[in-house]
């Protein structure tokens, strides 16, 4: 238990359930900041398939989206290819994304948990895991799948399904899963 399902008891969960969500956004906007920062100090160019972050825009908005994954998040769906427009349901999206970005190069196995809810796809070569990536509803509150590949420094990513404003772009989800890969 966390220090405040520790201090308030069942109410404390939601607590703690929210500060490891947001632990995780952090983590994740540091870590495309610090790559960003890298590159531009380098004076290097964005990686193929990435747009300049002052150049991602949603259709049908003047707004230039701030951010390391301004063209997957926001009030406005983008016209790229993304979880919501696709005509998919999340779990075939995600499948086909995946297996048209990565199978080439990597074995990838689908699991769907018991509660129907999530899917783990586990990204291997040669035999070897190297990468384990859960889909779930942002309702759920697992922590236990994240924390053992932690402890076996296992490269890990999550993506849910169902955050408002999420929209799990095809360009979002390939970069981010390719950086997670190592390639």
């Amino acid at each position: 238990m966390g220090f405040f399902s520790n201090l308030f008891g069942k109410g404390g969960k939601d607590i703690d359930n929210a500060l490891g969500k947001m632990k995780d956004l952090a983590e994740d906007i540091s870590n495309y900041a610090d790559e960003d920062e890298r590159r531009i100090r380098n004076n290097k160019p964005a990686p193929a398939g990435s747009e300049p972050l002052a150049d991602n825009r949603f259709s049908g908005s003047d707004k230039v989206i701030d951010g390391p994954s301004g063209d997957s998040w926001g009030p406005v769906m983008p016209s790229e290819t993304n979880q919501f427009n696709s005509g998919l349901g999340y779990e075939e999206y995600f499948t086909s994304l995946f297996n048209e970005a990565f199978a080439a190069s990597y074995q990838i196995d689908k699991e769907r948990l018991r509660d129907g809810k999530h899917l783990i796809f586990t990204f291997s070569q040669g035999g070897t895991k190297k990468l384990i990536v859960e889909i779930l509803s942002d309702k759920t509150h697992p922590f236990k799948l994240r924390k053992q590949c932690r402890d076996q420094h296992m490269p890990y990513l999550r993506y849910y399904y169902d955050h408002e404003g999420w929209w799990n772009t095809k360009s979002y989800v390939t970069r981010r899963t390719a950086k997670a890969l190592g390639i």
